[in-house]
């Protein structure tokens, strides 16, 4: 015939069932909620002092601009990993060989003295630029 189960047998795999779906249900509204977190940033546009590099960031991605003689054009779009701190965050960025770090201190409030690009190259040297960053509409 059958197997009748043990004596709270079937409980058991009803709670494992429901600990499942709750684990999972959770789980999916997390990653909601971080792409809505994200979508709610607006782009912001940075670019060195004297305009030798420039680059707009918009959620997890960052698009480096190129030179153009009639103006600028995009030349690349990376995707970055992102450490948010209290008021700014940090994204790495790997373009050419090099480890591009952009440091935002406060994204409420853009200053040249605290953001930074710092360009590494695979023998370690770097080269740190100050940036002025603006929040596009």
């Amino acid at each position: 015939m059958y197997n009748k189960p043990k004596h709270g047998e079937r409980e058991m795999r009803t709670k494992d069932f429901n600990v499942t779906k709750i684990f999972s249900l959770a789980m999916l509204i997390t990653f909601l909620l971080i792409e809505v977190s994200y979508a709610s940033i607006k782009p912001i546009s940075c670019e060195t002092n004297f305009g030798e590099k420039s680059f707009t960031i918009e959620g997890t991605t960052v698009a480096f601009h190129g030179n153009k003689t009639q103006g600028r054009s995009i030349s690349s779009v990376l995707t970055s990993t992102t450490r948010k701190s209290a008021n700014g965050f940090r994204k790495t960025i790997y373009k050419n060989g090099n480890k591009h770090l952009i440091n935002i201190e406060n994204q409420n409030n853009f200053n040249s003295d605290n953001d930074f690009l710092a360009v590494t190259s695979p023998l370690g040297h770097k080269m740190t630029f100050p940036i002025n960053c603006s929040q596009l509409d």
